[in-house]
């Protein structure tokens, strides 16, 4: 992910910590370790702050706004999406939820808002909007053939 090691690069040339940073950008360290390990976005704001932190020149935020289309989700998720938007069939199990292809912007909302650890409010809007753009699929001619498993 974009800016992910760059971060830990500049942090670690900085002689600054995770926690120290974390304190300074008033976010949990985890954050800070999700965002260089590359499982959470660094968001522009973020971005803009850890460049004058870190004295960074606007490297980071430069970074984060050319980030490609297919960087809005996460990376265990990026070759899935991609895939979905070509497929000829969706093929589907979903146990206790509403698959994020059929989810409603009130209902994707509501799922987000339980993660744990919460993410910020520009982090959910993000994620809702990633999510309801993947219905674009479903505005393909010829539409893609859906199936769902039975569950057991």
């Amino acid at each position: 992910m974009i800016g992910a090691a760059q971060v830990g690069q500049f942090r670690k040339a900085a002689r600054i910590t995770q926690p120290a940073l974390a304190e300074r950008l008033c976010v949990h360290e985890d954050t800070i370790g999700s965002i260089e390990q590359g499982r959470r976005p660094l968001k522009p704001d973020l971005a803009a702050q850890l460049d004058e932190l870190l004295d960074t020149k606007g490297v980071l935020a430069v970074a984060v706004a050319n980030v490609p289309e297919r960087e809005r989700f996460p990376a265990f998720a990026q070759d899935f999406v991609e895939h979905e938007q070509e497929a000829l069939t969706l093929l589907s199990y979903e146990n206790h939820v509403v698959p994020g292809l059929l989810q409603t912007e009130a209902y994707a909302r509501a799922v987000f808002s339980c993660l744990y650890p919460p993410i910020s409010p520009e982090e959910e809007e993000e994620r809702v909007s990633a999510r309801l753009d993947r219905k674009q699929v479903f505005e393909r001619k010829p539409w893609p053939a859906t199936s769902r498993s039975p569950q057991g």
